[in-house]
Order: C-alpha cells, then sequence, then structure tokens
C-alpha cells in the first residue's frame, strides 16, 4: 500500500467561480444600522459572520473591529467547505455545488463531512467536458454479516478521495454533492496536486484522541463535556533513498497546512485517510539504497 498526500492549494473569491450555496446568513453589516447586544451581521467582503457584545452599536465596521464591539463567529455558509474545519459544515437543501477554476495544476480533491448520497465531480476544458465521474457513498464497510445486509441501516461514508483527473491549469472542476429529499453537507474540500510519498510498512498505528472533558455541574455532580475527538496517525514510510529529498520538499511544502491523505492500492485504508497535519517527520537515509521514514499525522475535528 501506498501512502499519500495532497498539496493543496487556496480556493479564494478567485478560484470559486459559482455556487449554489448562498450567502445570506444574516443580514449585511451597514454603517447605517443600529445593533444591539446579540445581533448578527455578515460582512461579504471577508465571508466572515460577527455578532454584537454592545447595545447601540453603529457606525462600527466588524472587519475593522478589535473585538471591543464585535466578536467574529465563523466563516459564513457558502465558505465552511474550505474554512479549514471539518466539523462547521456548509448546508443546503438537496445539493451543494460547488464550480471552480484552479490557479495550479489540480489532479486530486479529498471532502470530508460529507453528508451525500453521491458526490459527482467534472472537468471543463471550455465547453467540452473531459472528465465526469459520479461516487454512491453507501459505506458497504458496516455490512458485516447476513442480517446487516438484509435488516441494517443504509451507512454513509463522510468522506471520499478522488485522484487521476485532468485538472489542469484553466480547467474548471464542478462538485456536487446530493442528498435528494434532505439537507446536503460538507465539512471541508482540499483541492490540490497528489503526490505519493512512499510504501507503508507493516504495523502503522491509529490512535483515537479524545478531546472530551469531566466538568461539574453547580451541584457538584459531574457531567462530560463533549468535544469531539481526532486521530493521530503514526507510520513508516520505505522510499527509495534517491528520492528522500523529494520526500523533504514535500512535506516542508505542506507544513503547517491542512491536507489530505490516504492509502491507495489494493486492500483496505485501515483508517489511515482523514483530513490532517504533519506533525512530526524523522529523515533517516540509508544510502545503499532504501530508506525508512517514520512520519505522523494528526487529524483536524
Amino acid at each position: 500500500m501506498d501512502f499519500n498526500i495532497l498539496s493543496p492549494m487556496a480556493v479564494t473569491e478567485a478560484e470559486l467561480v459559482a455556487t449554489n450555496v448562498p450567502e445570506d446568513d444574516h443580514p449585511d453589516w451597514s454603517a447605517t444600522e443600529t445593533y444591539e447586544a446579540g445581533a448578527r451581521v455578515i460582512s461579504t467582503d471577508t465571508h466572515r459572520i460577527y455578532e454584537s457584545v454592545i447595545d447601540s452599536n453603529a457606525g462600527q465596521d466588524p472587519t475593522l473591529d478589535d473585538g471591543s464591539t464585535w466578536l467574529e463567529l465563523s466563516v459564513t455558509n457558502r465558505w465552511r467547505a474550505f474554512d479549514q474545519n471539518r466539523s462547521n459544515t456548509a448546508r443546503q437543501a438537496d445539493r451543494i455545488t460547488y464550480s471552480i477554476v484552479p490557479a495550479q495544476d489540480c489532479d486530486a480533491i479529498a471532502l470530508f463531512g460529507l453528508t451525500a448520497g453521491s458526490v459527482r465531480i467534472e472537468v471543463w476544458d471550455g465547453g467540452a467536458r473531459i472528465y465526469d465521474q459520479r461516487f454512491a457513498m453507501v459505506d458497504a464497510g458496516h455490512v458485516v454479516s447476513a442480517y446487516t445486509w438484509f435488516f441494517g441501516s443504509v451507512v454513509y461514508a463522510r468522506q471520499k478521495v478522488v485522484n487521476g483527473f485532468p485538472g489542469y491549469l484553466g480547467h474548471r472542476i464542478d462538485i456536487t454533492i446530493d442528498a435528494p429529499g434532505g439537507v446536503a453537507e460538507v465539512g471541508h474540500i482540499v483541492l490540490g496536486r497528489n503526490n505519493l510519498l512512499g510504501r507503508v510498512l507493516n504495523l502503522p498505528s491509529v490512535r483515537f484522541v479524545s478531546h472530551s472533558r469531566k466538568g461539574y455541574d453547580d451541584f457538584g455532580n459531574e457531567i462530560l463535556v463533549k468535544r469531539g475527538s481526532t486521530r493521530k496517525v503514526d507510520l513508516s514510510l520505505l522510499v527509495p533513498t534517491h528520492q528522500a529529498q523529494r520526500v523533504m520538499d514535500i512535506v516542508a511544502e505542506v507544513d503547517g497546512l491542512a491536507t489530505a491523505f490516504y492509502l491507495s492500492g489494493d486492500g483496505p485504508g485501515y483508517g489511515i485517510e482523514g483530513l490532517g497535519f504533519v506533525d512530526d517527520h524523522s529523515q533517516p537515509i540509508d544510502v545503499a539504497g532504501e530508506s525508512v521514514f517514520p512520519l505522523i499525522i494528526k487529524t483536524l475535528k
């Protein structure tokens, strides 16, 4: 099995050319309006939501505020698919569509925090559609017996990685997330260049990390404060030594960025797939031929 990681590209107003997700979470901030504490507004310049923390709030631009009059809450619904936070989902009834023209070569896409029956990826070169694939999101991995086959509930995968499509500079990539009769959701979309780093050696580990905490109510009773969970992936890669510099350069390129990683090749992914960041990467060199590169990746909620 081979370990892959994406070099992610930024998605800004320049790349996002169309979407059906409106940016109308709250009214646009107006310099002529007076807002009371708790009132919420958006800015279509910063694509963020703000909440007034004072009464009689007038003439204070939330995009320039130091926090004394406005509290910045999150990005708007339209832009939540690109805010590096998979738990803060973009939501739209029935279907979400994004059309993106990448500013760099882009041959892979990863979607996280999905609520969808299917995902469709199309690539357009001018008026010609040169790639079109639809992926059903039903997760057959939860069928573990004849009983679950016939009587178990349908389980849908929450993430999807697609690579190998012709997303060259200037092509338009259309993403369609379908949930007919329901609410389509996506937490984060990573577009970028796919990089195969090396072959995964035996005994990788995937550690579950809970961020929930024990707290106490006003009467001293214990309560559990749920805060979600992440994973810590610890593995070793076998890399031809002459490619060591290439691997080091790729790891340096994605340092500090939320990116996608996954396994390719025959066999299951064993949970080694997600949205995360490189936490540690050692670089021992065996000049004889192949080197073993330890790698630790932490996922994002």
